[in-house]
C-alpha cells in the first residue's frame, strides 16, 4: 500500500506515489543547479519541468490514475541529456567534437577540465555509516574498503589511549556529509555530468562501497567479522550518547552554578555584607576572594569558562536535536567555525586557569608566611615574657628552626604539658645559649640538670666570679638515656618501681626519651656572690647534632644541714 500525492505542475493537477515524487524532486532540482550556471538556464530547466508535465499528461490522459515511479524512470530516460538541449554550447553532437579534436589547446582545456571535475574530495558517507559516516568516506577517498579502515580505526583508537577518538570526533564535526548526488559523485570521483547525475538518482546507488577506488571496485562481504563491528559500533554510539548527556548534563549544572554564585558574590558586595564569605583569614575561599577575584587573569578564566560551557551545551543539544530530525544540520563553515572557537576558549580557559593557580598559590603562600609571622611574633612575645618571670635570659639564638622552649613535647616522665629549653635547627651553624642568674650564700654547690641531645657539643654550665665548669650532654637522641637506664637498673635489683621512675620506664613505649642526669660539683661561690647557670652548645666547635633540649636545674650546696637549700626549676 503506497501514499499518494497530488503535485501541480503548470495548472494541472497530478497524482504520484510519493517514492516517485522524491525521485522527480531530486531530479528537477539537479537539473536546476546543473543549469544555473549557464547563460539562459533557467529558461532549459523550465523546458524540462514543462516537458516532464505533457508527457504526466499524456499518462494521465491515457487513463494513468497515479504516476509511479517507474513511470518517472522512463521519462528522465526519454528526456535525456540536458546537454542535447543546449543550443549555446553544444557539447553533445559531431561538429563540437570534431572542431574539439582539430583544436589541440581547446581540447587539453576541456581534458583538464574533465580531469578536475572527476578529482575526488572527502565526504562522509550517510549510506554505510556505523557512527557518523567518517571511516566510510575516508575508505572511498584513499580506495580502501571501508571494513578495513575501521578496523584500523580501532587499533589506532586502542593503541593512541583514546587519542583517536577525540580525532574521529573532530573529523565528525568538520568533513561535510555527501547528502546530494553531486556530493555523492564527487566522493566516488566520478564527473559530475547530467548521465552519472541520472544514474545517481534513477537508481538511487549509493556506491561508496562499490567505488571505493575506482568504480569496478567490488563490494568486500563483511561476514562475521563486518557484524561484530555492526555490533560493536551499535555499542559504541549508545554509550557515547549516553556519555555526551551525562556530559551535557553536568555542563548544565555547572553552567547554572557558576552563574548562581557570580550573583552571590555580586549582591554580597553590593549589599556590604563580604563576611558571607567565611571569616576565618586561612579559608580557601575568604583568600580566594580578597586576594584573586580582583585580578583580571581570574575573569579572563571564568568568562572563557562560562563561554566554553554554553558552547559545550549549544553543539550538544544542536547535535541531539539534528539526530532527532529537529533542526537541520549546520553548514561546513559553521561547524569549523564552531570547533575552532570551542578550542581557542578551550586553550584560553586552562592556560588562564594554570596561571591564575599560580598566582593564586604564590599569594596564599604569602599570606601564610604574613600569617605565620605574626603568629610566631606572638609566640615570641609569649616566651619571652615567660622567660623574664622565670629569670632566664637568652643569650644566643641563631640559625635556629624554633623558639626558645617548648611546652608539649617529650618531656622525661612522658607528662604533658611541661615546658623546658629546647632548640632546634637543622643548619650546623646553629646556635643557642640560655642562661639563669641567681644570688646565693657563700659555700660550695653542686648543679644538676636533666637534658639530653642527638648530637655531641651540647653542654650544661656554670659560671661564678672566679671559675666556669662545663659538663657534656649525653648525645643519646630521642631514645634510651641515662635516666631511663637507672630506672631499669632499679628495676632489675627488685626495688619498687613506682610514681616517677614507673613513669621514666613507661615513657615513650618503653623506649624512653634520651633524658641524662647531667651534675657539675664543686661549685665555689664566695661571699655576696652569684652563680650563673644554664645550657649552650656555642662553647663548643664540635656541635654534631640539630638539637636538644634542658631542664630541672637544681643548685643545692655541698652540706644542706649548715646552708639555705636553694632549688630553681623550669
Amino acid at each position: 500500500m503506497k501514499k499518494n500525492i497530488t503535485i501541480n505542475l503548470f495548472g494541472s493537477l497530478y497524482a504520484i506515489d510519493e517514492d516517485a515524487y522524491e525521485l522527480l524532486n531530486q531530479y528537477q532540482n539537479n537539473m536546476r543547479r546543473y543549469f544555473a550556471r549557464k547563460e539562459g538556464g533557467e529558461e532549459i530547466a523550465d523546458d524540462i519541468e514543462r516537458r516532464v508535465a505533457e508527457l504526466f499528461a499524456e499518462l494521465k490522459a491515457a487513463g494513468v490514475e497515479a504516476i509511479t515511479i517507474e513511470q518517472v524512470q522512463d521519462i528522465i530516460t526519454r528526456i535525456g541529456n540536458p546537454e542535447e538541449m543546449d543550443g549555446t554550447e553544444n557539447y553533445g553532437t559531431e561538429n563540437s567534437r570534431k572542431e574539439e579534436t582539430q583544436n589541440g589547446e581547446t581540447q587539453g582545456g576541456e581534458t583538464q577540465k574533465a580531469e578536475e571535475t572527476a578529482r575526488k574530495k572527502m565526504f562522509r558517507n550517510p549510506d554505510d555509516k556505523m557512527l557518523g559516516g567518517v571511516c566510510s568516506g575516508l575508505a572511498c577517498y584513499f580506495g580502501i574498503d571501508a571494513l578495513w579502515m575501521r578496523l584500523l580505526m580501532i587499533l589506532l583508537a586502542w593503541f593512541s589511549v583514546g587519542t583517536m577518538v577525540v580525532i574521529y570526533l573532530v573529523l565528525w564535526l568538520i568533513i561535510p556529509e555527501a547528502r546530494t548526488p553531486e556530493d555523492r559523485l564527487r566522493m566516488q570521483g566520478r564527473p559530475v555530468n547530467m548521465e552519472n547525475l541520472r544514474d545517481e538518482i534513477v537508481d538511487k546507488v549509493r556506491r561508496t562501497g562499490r567505488y571505493a577506488a575506482m568504480p569496478e571496485t567490488k563490494r568486500t562481504v563483511k561476514g562475521i567479522l563486518g557484524g561484530c563491528l555492526t555490533l560493536l559500533a551499535a555499542l559504541l554510539k549508545g554509550c557515547m550518547v549516553l556519555a555526551a548527556a551525562i556530559v551535557l548534563f553536568f555542563c548544565a549544572l555547572l553552567l547554572i552554578g557558576s552563574l548562581i554564585a557570580l550573583c552571590v558574590y555580586y549582591f554580597a558586595l553590593q549589599a556590604g555584607t563580604p563576611e558571607v564569605f567565611g571569616t576565618d583569614d586561612q579559608s580557601f575561599l575568604r583568600c580566594f576572594v580578597d586576594g584573586t577575584i580582583s585580578q583580571g587573569i581570574y575573569w579572563v578564566a571564568m568568562v572563557s569558562f562560562l563561554l566554553l560551557l554554553a558552547l559545550t551545551l549549544y553543539i550538544g543539544i544542536h547535535s541531539f536535536a539534528r539526530m532527532m530530525g529537529r533542526m537541520r544540520p549546520l553548514s561546513t563553515p559553521a561547524r569549523i567555525t564552531l570547533v575552532i572557537l570551542w578550542l581557542v576558549l578551550a586553550i584560553l580557559s586552562i592556560a588562564s586557569f594554570i596561571q591564575g593557580g599560580v598566582a593564586y598559590k604564590q599569594y596564599y603562600k604569602e599570606r601564610q608566611n604574613e600569617q605565620q609571622a605574626r603568629h610566631d611574633a606572638f609566640q615570641v612575645r609569649q616566651q619571652q615574657d615567660w622567660l623574664r618571670r622565670e629569670g632566664w635570659k637568652v643569650v644566643k639564638h641563631e640559625k635556629c628552626d624554633s623558639l626558645y622552649f617548648v611546652g608539649k613535647s617529650h618531656y622525661y616522665t612522658g607528662h604533658y604539658p611541661q615546658q623546658y629549653l629546647h632548640a632546634y635547627g637543622e643548619d650546623r651553624g646553629m646556635r643557642y645559649e640560655a642562661e639563669k642568674t641567681v644570688r646565693v650564700a657563700p659555700g660550695v654547690y653542686t648543679l644538676e640538670a636533666m637534658a639530653r641531645a642527638n648530637g655531641k657539643g651540647c653542654d650544661i654550665f656554670v659560671r661564678t666570679r672566679g671559675q666556669e665548669l662545663l659538663a657534656a650532654v649525653p648525645a643519646y637522641g630521642c631514645t634510651g638515656g641515662e635516666l631511663w637506664e637507672e630506672a631499669h637498673g632499679k628495676e632489675a635489683a627488685g626495688d619498687s618501681i613506682i610514681g616517677m621512675w614507673r613513669d621514666i620506664l613507661d615513657a615513650n613505649g618503653g623506649k624512653g626519651y634520651g633524658w641524662s642526669r647531667v651534675t657539675i660539683a664543686g661549685i665555689t661561690v664566695g661571699r655576696d656572690s652569684t652563680v650563673t647557670y644554664g645550657v649552650t652548645n656555642a662553647r663548643s666547635d664540635q656541635w654534631e647534632g640539630t638539637w636538644f633540649s634542658a631542664t630541672d636545674f637544681r643548685l643545692e650546696p655541698v652540706k644542706a644541714h649548715d646552708r639555705n637549700t636553694v632549688r630553681t626549676r623550669i
